[in-house]
């Protein structure tokens, strides 16, 4: 299964390399990434910067069951196929994305990963460490390729009879000390989350959930709205706050039918306030469906 998780973090990880001695300025790009580069080959297939956009549709079906169901500390617990893949793999940063809510794009990325720890008792069964290293990827600046920082997963899976992840349950510690390097900024002044709301959350919001889709029947129904709630944390994002909308505004782009719901007034099912108790603890039985999940068979 070492390879399985390999093959996984791969995906996850944006492993570019500029084709040819040099790297021109006149490089066309695609939603940040430049089309020179490619993701290598391992002896599993994994997703591909589409899962971005097509969600699980874009997701190789023999990398996850199709009932996989997890949690993923501390953003929340994930049921299925789509939900679990989506929240996997469409949330990893998009390098030089533009568009509404975006003032100034950010050129960091996820491009390689460390496999720190792995040990597997039996096939069902693995635990991980996983580092995940963010660098600038901007071809042709002087900063392309520099460290950034680094962000750390440490996860359970369990996997069915044919190696694909039935179960997982993994925790990002440090994660709004993460945000922080990521962005450059921290988000704990007044000041900074007001307009984080007004300039990136709302435009965001309001150029993809549309139709249908409508969540906020005007910019300022949408501002007066985050505005009286609590911001929140991104250690803590599962709740009715403005940090859990920052994480699934991103998810509207894969299917704003799904996604918009969470970014509105209600927080639909997702962004909601959960207590400690069950969130984290009942939920195992029903997520997991007993409390061996990650034991293998016989111990």
């Amino acid at each position: 299964m070492k390879s399985s998780i390999s093959s996984l973090w791969y995906g996850y990880a944006y492993i570019s390399a500029c084709i040819g001695s040099e790297c021109k300025c006149e490089c066309e790009y695609k939603d940040g990434y430049e089309e020179k580069y490619a993701f290598k080959s391992t002896s599993l297939r994994f997703p591909s910067p589409e899962s971005r956009y097509n969600g699980s549709a874009a997701t190789p079906m023999e990398f996850w069951n199709e009932n996989a169901t997890g949690r993923i500390s501390p953003l929340g617990n994930f049921t299925g196929f789509d939900d679990s893949t989506e929240y996997f793999f469409a949330l990893p940063p998009i390098p030089g994305q533009t568009g509404a809510g975006i003032l100034e794009p950010n050129y960091n990325a996820f491009t390689s990963y460390e496999l720190h720890a792995f040990t597997s008792g039996c096939p069902e069964e693995a635990s991980s460490i996983v580092y995940l290293n963010t660098t600038i990827m901007h071809p042709c600046s002087t900063s392309h390729g520099q460290y950034v920082t680094k962000i750390k997963e440490i996860a359970f899976w369990r996997f069915d009879e044919n190696g694909a992840v039935l179960y997982y349950d993994a925790h990002i510690p440090n994660l709004s000390l993460w945000f922080a390097k990521y962005t450059g900024t921290g988000i704990s002044n007044v000041a900074v989350q007001t307009l984080d709301i007004v300039t990136n959350l709302c435009p965001q919001i309001q150029a993809r959930c549309t139709g249908a889709n409508q969540v906020y029947f005007s910019d300022v129904e949408c501002i007066a709205t985050l505005l009286a709630k609590p911001f929140g944390t991104f250690d803590e994002p599962w709740g009715d706050n403005i940090v859990c909308r920052l994480v699934h505004v991103i998810l509207t782009q894969v299917k704003p039918e799904v996604h918009c719901p969470h970014v509105g007034p209600t927080g639909g099912m997702k962004c909601v306030d959960t207590y400690y108790n069950q969130g984290y603890l009942a939920d195992d039985l029903a997520l997991f469906g007993s409390n061996d999940a990650f034991r293998c068979p016989g111990e």
